[in-house]
């Protein structure tokens, strides 16, 4: 379970994504190719993007190169979804490249350790290769993710009406209670369905809520406590249809 400790302070700086961030949802759109867990609920986007990577180059290097860096595990790097692509993609692909080399480091040597990285990740400490990646997402996003674009702004603004309407009726005690799946706010924590057991402090810096399309079953935060803290939620509340 992830708890998230609120201060006063920090009730008066939620914020909520105005539009899709698109490094998240690369990332976990690159999830729902790995597994078949609710493929049911992006059966349509699942089969047109297999017909434009399967027997594709673009495909092979999904295969090769981002599978072994976003996997669907319990972690992957930080750097490869910073808060500035909520400004768009071309200021997300900027923030990649940008990533001091230390940074890089570190983050891929806690992917070896907690899931187990190929040797060539070693390099993305160099701009080059970083390059060589961000193009690779950038063809990607273009490909299945970018074609999709308004049904996933619809659902986003959707689910901010539907916050905005709890804040107004019910201040913000009720936006948090009614976030969904697998939150419950107890004054003053949020208690998370999670991968791992934590607790995020955030001290007064607030809390950046981004609801995501491609996102499923659990939230997902940033590993390091010191970015911004942000907490990431599946839009998809049904269970499966008959």
């Amino acid at each position: 379970m992830l708890r998230i400790h609120f201060t006063t302070e920090d009730l008066t700086r939620i914020r909520i994504a105005r539009t899709p961030d698109p490094l998240w949802e690369t990332a976990f759109s690159l999830h729902r190719l790995q597994s078949t867990r609710g493929r049911w609920a992006f059966a349509e986007w699942h089969r047109t993007a297999r017909l434009k990577l399967i027997g594709t180059p673009l495909g092979t290097a999904v295969r090769k190169v981002l599978f072994q860096v976003v996997p669907r595990a319990r972690y992957f790097p930080d750097f490869l979804t910073p808060p500035e692509a909520e400004d768009g993609l071309d200021a997300g692909c900027t923030a990649i490249l940008d990533t001091p080399p230390d940074r890089v480091r570190r983050e891929v040597e806690t992917l070896a350790r907690v899931v187990g990285a190929p040797a060539w990740a070693a390099r993305l400490t160099e701009r080059r290769s970083r390059e060589e990646l961000v193009s690779t997402l950038r063809a990607y996003h273009s490909a299945v993710i970018a074609p999709h674009h308004d049904r996933v702004r619809a659902r986003i603004d959707g689910e901010r009406a539907v916050l905005g309407r709890s804040v107004l009726d019910d201040g913000l005690d009720g936006l948090l209670a009614g976030l969904k799946p697998g939150m419950h706010w107890r004054p003053p924590v949020l208690e998370v369905d999670y991968a791992e057991d934590r607790d995020m402090h955030l001290d007064g810096r607030g809390l950046r809520l981004v609801p995501s399309y491609f996102c499923w079953h659990r939230a997902v935060a940033f590993a390091d406590p010191a970015l911004e803290p942000t907490l990431l939620y599946p839009l998809h509340r049904d269970g499966a249809p008959e």
